[in-house]
């Protein structure tokens, strides 16, 4: 359920996905990340559920450091089932939820805010296992490259290796939830 993410995220251009698409010889696999908050939730905090196919899982994420692209998180998660999933969708989630399910305390309880929908290549370019991600939101469209991994020197490696292979431009991409929810002030 706990765990703690090290993670490269790279903001790309259109050219830079395609280019890294191609090189993944993969198909794009949807994901749906429904995203949930309330007035007084911290902006470095992040309460999702995530549905993949069948597939349900609620999530918790907070930001405990963030340098040089290489984010690190606090990250907890539990599996759904489709018909708790819907149920939280619909109503949101309670703080009894975030406490029994996840092991977070919470002072209010969190609304549904909308969707995200990600679709996501998850490939191998060297010795790095890559997820490239097209997200599409609110009439929105970007893109982004994450890769985690428990040695900060492999992910400074990777972003040479991006660089010198395939043209990448090293830019650091603000979390999914933080550009959804700039969105949707806007």
């Amino acid at each position: 359920m706990k765990n703690i993410e090290q993670e490269l995220k790279l903001q790309l251009t259109e050219r830079e996905y395609r280019i890294l698409l191609e090189a993944s010889g993969g198909e794009p696999q949807l994901q749906t990340n429904y995203y949930f908050g309330c007035g007084g939730m911290p902006r470095d905090s992040m309460v999702r559920v995530r549905q993949k196919g069948d597939s349900y899982t609620l999530c918790y994420k907070r930001r405990m450091s963030d340098v040089a692209q290489v984010v690190v998180c606090d990250e907890r998660e539990c599996p759904l089932t489709e018909e708790h999933a819907r149920y939280i969708i619909e109503r949101g989630v309670t703080k009894d939820e975030m406490r029994r399910l996840l092991d977070v305390r919470m002072d209010f309880a969190l609304k549904l805010y909308g969707k995200l929908d990600t679709y996501r290549v998850k490939f191998v370019i060297d010795r790095w296992t890559l997820e490239l991600d097209r997200n599409v939101y609110l009439g929105r469209q970007d893109y982004e490259l994450e890769c985690e991994n428990d040695d900060v020197n492999e992910l400074e490696g990777l972003k040479n290796y991006l660089t010198y292979t395939y043209g990448v431009v090293v830019r650091q991409s603000r979390p999914k939830s933080e550009r959804f929810f700039d969105a949707l002030k806007e």
